[in-house]
C-alpha cells in the first residue's frame, strides 16, 4: 500500500446468499405489503481517510499544526529537545489486522450501531446493535417502513460495551442522544484505535435491498514518537510515558465532540527490544501496536513525556500548557532532536562532475556525484557517520563563466532537468542535469517570434529612435501592426536636423557627383534634388513589390491637412501595415509617384529585431534583406554556463560546480537583396517586374532613371565599342550609370566626400543613395575587411545578378560577393576604367577582402553588409 494513502478503503460486500435474498425481495413485494420486512439490515464500511490525495486537507484551527520545540531535561539532556509537530489524520505505521494498539486500516472486528427514526436524536430504533465485520448484524434487526420511513445511524468502533477496551454506552432513554464513554487503556499496547461514523437520514426505499454506507472518521489523536536526523545521541530507548494527562471522556456521536473528564492517567509502552537513537535515526520508535491512542484535549499544565533509556537515565518534557492541545482526528509527532549536533560534528559537501564539465550543443546530459554527510568531532571512526540531505541552493547562468546572473531557486532555460536534492552519504549520491537541446532551425524561430511579437496599434513611426528623427532608405520592421514614414529621401534627415551633405557637396572633381538626383524633374533637364524632404504634391503611396503576397499593405498617404499646392514633405507620411496573421521574414518596396513615374522608393524589411542591435562600430549581423530558408544554429550564440549551488540545509554548508556548453552554428541557407555599386535600389532573384536597360553601345541609365525605375538593373555603358577603334582609357566603360561623361566614373555614390576611390580615409559621409538602415552606411574596404571579428554576423553565399543574364536570378550562389563603398581606376584588358571593389566568402562563409585585386564592373548587382557608424 502507497504509504501516503492514509487507508485503505474497505467495502464490505454481501455474500452470495444475501445478494440473492435481496434479488428475491423487491420493491414491489415492498409495495403491495408495507409491513412486510426485510431480513436484517446490511451495512458497508470505509475510512474517510480513503482519499487519492497526497495529504488530507487542514480541518482544524491553525494553531493545532504550530511547532513548538520542548527543552529537554534530565542526565546529559542539555542541548536536547523535542520537536512537535501536527499532521491531518490518523497515519497508519503498520498494516495489520490486530485490534489493538495498531491504527485501523479495515474494520476487522465487530463494532456496535444506534439508529434514530424518522429525523429524531434519540436512538429508538437500534440501540447499540453489534454488526459483524461483514456487516451483518449479530442480532438481524428489521426495518419496517411502517415503523420508520428514514432512520439515521451511528456507529462505534470497536464494539460499545467492550470491557476490555474500557468503552461503555450511557444509559438508554428517550431523550438520550447516542453518547459514548472511552479511556484509553494505561498500556499503550493495549489500546483501542476509537472509530466513529455517522450517516445522513437514510430513506428505507432507497436502502431496503442496499447495505447502509458508513464512513468512520478516528476519534482520537494518535501518538508517536521519532527519532530525529539530527541526533548524535548513542543510546537505547526501553520505555516511553506520557503522564499527567486527562484519561477519560464522553464523545457524542450527534456532535461528534468530546467532553473530557477531570481524572488524570500516565500511559506507558515498553519497546521490546530497545530502540537505538544511533541506528535509526528518522525513524518512528511506537510504530505499530505501540501508537498512543488518547482522548483529544487542552493539555494541562503539568502534562509531561519521559523517556527512559536502557542505562537507566531518563528525560522528561513539559508538553502541556497554554495553547497546547491534542485535536481529534490528527497525528502528533515528538521528534528527539539534538540542537548542539551543529556544533559536534564537523560537515563535509562536495559536488564532483562524473565526466567532465564542457558539452557540445548536442551533448545533454552532465551526471555528477554529491557527497554530503557529518562526522562526530572526536570519534576516531567513522561508525557515527551520518548521511546529511542536501538540495540544489540555487542557480546562476553566465555567458563568459565570469559575470553572473543573480542567483535564483529556478531552473534557468538551458535546462531541462535537474537532481535537485538528495539523501546524502559518504558514497557519492549520482545526480544529474540535463541541458535544454536548444539546436534549432532559426529561420522557423524566426517567423514564429515575428509571429508572436505584440501588435503594433498605434502607428509607430519608423524614422524615430530614441526620440530623434533619422530617415533612410531600408526600414525595419519586426513585429506586425500600424507603421509610417516621413517622405524624406534616404538619410537626409539625422538626429531631428537636415542632412544636406547627404545630397550636395562642393566637388568639383569630374569623378564625383555634386548634386544628388532623385526621380522628379525639377526643371527642365534637372533632376538634381533641392531639399532633403519631397517637396512636390506627389501621388498616393503605392506598393511595388513585395516577396510573399499580403506581407505589406500601403493604407494611405497622410498629409497631415494639407491641401495643394502645399510643398514639402517633412511631415507628409506614407502609412502602411503589417498583418499578424502574414507575418514572415521578407522584403517589399513602397513608392510615391508624379506624373506617372516613380519620385522616390523605400525598402521595407521584416526581420528580426535583433539584426541591428549591435554596438558601433560592428556590422549589421545580417546583410540587409536576408530571408533564411534554412539556418540550423543555437539559440545562443557564445560559450553559456550554468553554476549550481547545493547546500546542506542542516548546517547551511555550500559547495558549486560550473558547467558549459558551446555553441553551434551552421552557415543560413537563404537570400537577400542585391544592388548594384552606388544605388539604392534593391533586386530580388525573380522579382516581378525586373528588367534590365537595353543593351546597347554607349548604354547604361541615368540616376534619374535609376529612382524613377527601382526595378530596373542598368547595363554597362560598354564605351570601349563607341567609336570605330578600341578605346583605351574610357572611365565609365563598365558603369551603369552614365551621368559622368566617357572619362569619368563617380566615385561618391554611398561616401559623398570620396574622389579618389579606394584608400580614401576621410571623415564617411553617408548619401542618401545609401542602402542601409538608419545609422549603417556601406563600409569601406579596411572596414569590410574586419568582418570576420564580428563572429555573430552572418555572410551566407548567395552569388550574384547580373543584368546581361536578368532572367538567370542569382548566378554562382555557391560563392558570397559583398560591396564596398569604394571604386578604382584600374587598367583591365587594356582599358583603364572604373571598377568596384567587394569582398567575397572564403570556405569557412566569411568576407574575405583583397583590395584592388577584387575588382568587379559597377553595374554587377552584389550584397551588402553595413556597419554600424
Amino acid at each position: 500500500m502507497n504509504s501516503r494513502f492514509l487507508f485503505s478503503r474497505v467495502m464490505l460486500g454481501l455474500t452470495a446468499a444475501t445478494s440473492a435474498f435481496f434479488v428475491a425481495c423487491s420493491d414491489i413485494d415492498t409495495a403491495q405489503d408495507p409491513q412486510k420486512p426485510t431480513e436484517g439490515i446490511m451495512f458497508s464500511t470505509s475510512d474517510v481517510q480513503d482519499r487519492p490525495d497526497a495529504s488530507l486537507p487542514k480541518t482544524k484551527a491553525p494553531e493545532v499544526y504550530e511547532s513548538h520545540t520542548i527543552n529537554l531535561t534530565g542526565a546529559n539532556a542539555k542541548g536536547f529537545v523535542l520537536e512537535e509537530s501536527t499532521i491531518e489524520g490518523v497515519n497508519p505505521v503498520q498494516q495489520t489486522p490486530s485490534t489493538r494498539g495498531t491504527m485501523k486500516t479495515a474494520i476487522d472486528a465487530q463494532f456496535t450501531v444506534f439508529a434514530c427514526k424518522n429525523g429524531g436524536v434519540s436512538p429508538d430504533y437500534m440501540y447499540n446493535e453489534k454488526v459483524n465485520a461483514n456487516g451483518t448484524m449479530v442480532t438481524p434487526k428489521k426495518w419496517k417502513k411502517s415503523e420508520a420511513s428514514t432512520l439515521k445511524f451511528y456507529a462505534v468502533y470497536p464494539a460499545v460495551q467492550d470491557a476490555d477496551q474500557q468503552i461503555s454506552p450511557a444509559a438508554y432513554s428517550a431523550s438520550q442522544k447516542p453518547v459514548i464513554k472511552f479511556s484509553p487503556k494505561s498500556d499503550v499496547k493495549q489500546q483501542a484505535d476509537l472509530m466513529v461514523a455517522k450517516t445522513a437520514d437514510m430513506a428505507y426505499d432507497n436502502y431496503v435491498s442496499t447495505p447502509v454506507p458508513l464512513q468512520f472518521t478516528h476519534a482520537t489523536t494518535a501518538i508517536q514518537f521519532k527519532i530525529g536526523n539530527d541526533l548524535s545521541y548513542n543510546q537505547e530507548v526501553k520505555k516511553i510515558e506520557i503522564q499527567n494527562v486527562y484519561g477519560e471522556g464522553t464523545y457524542d456521536l450527534v456532535t461528534k465532540t468530546w467532553t473530557v473528564g477531570t481524572t488524570k492517567k500516565n500511559y506507558t509502552l515498553t519497546l521490546n527490544p530497545t530502540f537505538s537513537t544511533a541506528q535509526n535515526p528518522g525513524t518512528v520508535m511506537n510504530g505499530g501496536e505501540g501508537t498512543f491512542f488518547m482522548i483529544p484535549q487542552p493539555l494541562p499544565d503539568d502534562a509531561k513525556v519521559k523517556i527512559t533509556f536502557a542505562s537507566g537515565k531518563y528525560w522528561e518534557g513539559k508538553i502541556g500548557g497554554t495553547g497546547k492541545v491534542w485535536a481529534e482526528g490528527t497525528t502528533k509527532t515528538y521528534t528527539i532532536s539534538n540542537s548542539k549536533d551543529l556544533s559536534d560534528r564537523d560537515f563535509t559537501l562536495s559536488i564532483t562532475p562524473t565526466n567532465g564539465t564542457e558539452r557540445e550543443y548536442n551533448q545533454f546530459d552532465l551526471p555528477f556525484t554529491v557527497t554530503s554527510y557529518s562526522r562526530l568531532k572526536g570519534f576516531s571512526g567513522n561508525s557515527r557517520d551520518k548521511a546529511e540531505a542536501w538540495q540544489v541552493a540555487s542557480y546562476e547562468v553566465s555567458t563568459d563563466g565570469t559575470n553572473w546572473s543573480a542567483p535564483t531557486t529556478t531552473k534557468p532555460e538551458m535546462v531541462t532537468a535537474m537532481t535537485e536534492s538528495g539523501n546524502g552519504g559518504t558514497s557519492g549520491e549520482a545526480g544529474n542535469l540535463k541541458l535544454t537541446n536548444d539546436y534549432k532551425d532559426y529561420a522557423q524561430i524566426r517567423n514564429q517570434e515575428l509571429k508572436a511579437a505584440t501588435e503594433v496599434t498605434t502607428r509607430k513611426d519608423l524614422s524615430m529612435i530614441n526620440g530623434k528623427q533619422y530617415t533612410a532608405n531600408c526600414y525595419i520592421v519586426s513585429a506586425p501592426g500600424k507603421y509610417k514614414f516621413p517622405l524624406f529621401y534616404g538619410n537626409s534627415r539625422e538626429n531631428s536636423t537636415d542632412n544636406t551633405p547627404s545630397f550636395q557637396n562642393s566637388t568639383n572633381n569630374a569623378n564625383a557627383l555634386k548634386y544628388f538626383h532623385g526621380g522628379i524633374e525639377q526643371e527642365p533637364n534637372n533632376y538634381m534634388i533641392p531639399y532633403p524632404d519631397i517637396h512636390q504634391w506627389v501621388y498616393g503611396a503605392k506598393l511595388l513589390w513585395e516577396s510573399k503576397t499580403g506581407l505589406v499593405k500601403v493604407t494611405a498617404t497622410n498629409r497631415n491637412g494639407h491641401t495643394q499646392p502645399h510643398s514639402g514633405g517633412r511631415d507628409i507620411y506614407v502609412e502602411f501595415e503589417v498583418n499578424k496573421d502574414n507575418i514572415e521574414t521578407g522584403n517589399a518596396i513602397i513608392a510615391v509617384t508624379l506624373n506617372g513615374k516613380v519620385a522616390w522608393s523605400w525598402h521595407i524589411w521584416v526581420t528580426g529585431k535583433e539584426v541591428a542591435d549591435v554596438q558601433s562600430g560592428h556590422f549589421l549581423s545580417e546583410p540587409i534583406g536576408f530571408v533564411p530558408t534554412k539556418w540550423m544554429r543555437t539559440t545562443y550564440r557564445q560559450d553559456r554556463y550554468v553554476k549550481v549551488t547545493v547546500k546542506q540545509p542542516r548546517s547551511g554548508k555550500t559547495a558549486s560546480v560550473v558547467f558549459k556548453q558551446k555553441p553551434h552554428e551552421e552557415t543560413p541557407e537563404g537570400q537577400a537583396m542585391h544592388y548594384q555599386w552606388g544605388r539604392k535600389d534593391p533586386f530580388w532573384p525573380g522579382m516581378d517586374g525586373l528588367t534590365a536597360s537595353p543593351n546597347i553601345y554607349d548604354g547604361g541609365i541615368s540616376l534619374a532613371e535609376s529612382v524613377q525605375e527601382p526595378r530596373l538593373m542598368g547595363r554597362p555603358r560598354h564605351l570601349e565599342y563607341v567609336f570605330t577603334s578600341k578605346a583605351t582609357y574610357f572611365g565609365g566603360t563598365w558603369d551603369w550609370n552614365n551621368n559622368p561623361g566617357y572619362y569619368n566614373s563617380y566615385l561618391n555614390l554611398w561616401d559623398a566626400n570620396n574622389e579618389i576611390g579606394y584608400g580614401y580615409t576621410g571623415t564617411f559621409v553617408k548619401t542618401i543613395y545609401d542602402p542601409s538602415p538608419a545609422g549603417f552606411h556601406v563600409p569601406r574596404t579596411s572596414q569590410l575587411s574586419k568582418v570576420g571579428n564580428d563572429k555573430y554576423v552572418v555572410s551566407p553565399k548567395m552569388g550574384y545578378m547580373d543584368p546581361e543574364y536578368v532572367s538567370d536570378g542569382a548566378k554562382t550562389p555557391d560563392i558570397g560577393y559583398y560591396w564596398t563603398s569604394e571604386k578604382s581606376f584600374i587598367n583591365n584588358n587594356g582599358t583603364d576604367a572604373a571598377f568596384s571593389i567587394f569582398g567575397i566568402t572564403d570556405a569557412n562563409s566569411k568576407i574575405g577582402v583583397n583590395g584592388i585585386n577584387n575588382i568587379v564592373n559597377p553595374s554587377m548587382a552584389y550584397c551588402v553588409l553595413p556597419i554600424k557608424e
